[in-house]
């Protein structure tokens, strides 16, 4: 092991970091458990399970509770300055997208999402929960409200869930493109948050919100999504302009 490493737990992350890079450990592939590795590399659990937390961290495993630690598969990078389906960003890193729906149902609208869909309060809107995968993992978790004449534009259809509600709207509307206005934020993931995205609790995430509108401004949905931390990218390219 190297010898500037400060740390003993290091050493682990050290291990998985080289096996990835010489091609010892493949995406996807099942590592030892913490005892075998604690032998192999002659520390105790403990340190073994710090140094897979900072591996965690870094994005170079993914552990999924009551399944194991397997090696991760390229982090989603994102550009904020454009924005693409999840369906598409996913098949570009030459992995398999699904949607889950794990919810749909019709709700009354409190004042925020009324006023961010510029509707009535308490008036009827349609709130959906998909699940958005990559090869089966999860990566994104997201919770759609639309005004009640958007889902009635969509009407019944197999289709929910299984594409982006806001590509339906647009679909059900005849329209080619849609404006989105977005906040992002740094999040620590709740226990059940982390449950979904089969990833631990307490572990760094984003959030973000999402407003959909037709050309003309008129909102179609509001989005809340949850993404893993250690599972994406963003950035963002924007202009610096000085004063003369």
């Amino acid at each position: 092991m190297s010898s500037w490493l400060s740390t003993r737990y290091e050493n682990v992350f050290a291990y998985i970091e080289a096996g990835i890079r010489d091609g010892n450990l493949a995406p996807g592939e099942r590592l030892e458990g913490e005892r075998k590795l604690a032998d192999k590399l002659g520390l105790s659990r403990e340190t073994v399970r710090q140094g897979l937390d900072l591996a965690e961290q870094s994005g170079l495993i993914v552990r999924v509770p009551q399944r194991g630690t397997f090696v991760a598969s390229p982090r989603v990078s994102q550009n904020l300055g454009k924005m693409q389906s999840f369906t598409k960003t996913v098949r570009g890193l030459s992995m398999a997208p699904a949607y889950q729906l794990r919810r749909k149902q019709h709700v009354q609208l409190e004042a925020q999402t009324a006023s961010q869909l510029q509707v009535a309060v308490g008036s009827e809107g349609l709130e959906i929960e998909v699940m958005g995968l990559a090869n089966g993992l999860p990566m994104a978790l997201y919770v759609s409200t639309l005004p009640k004449w958007v889902a009635d534009a969509i009407g019944e259809t197999d289709s929910w869930g299984e594409s982006a509600s806001y590509e339906l709207a647009a679909a059900a509307m005849g329209l080619r493109s849609l404006t989105v206005t977005q906040e992002f934020e740094a999040i620590t993931l709740r226990r059940e948050q982390a449950q979904i995205l089969r990833t631990r609790s307490g572990m760094a995430g984003f959030k973000s919100v999402s407003v959909f509108a037709t050309p003309d401004g008129r909102p179609v949905e509001v989005r809340s999504a949850w993404y893993p931390g250690s599972r994406y990218r963003f950035s963002a390219s924007r202009m610096i302009e000085f004063q003369q």
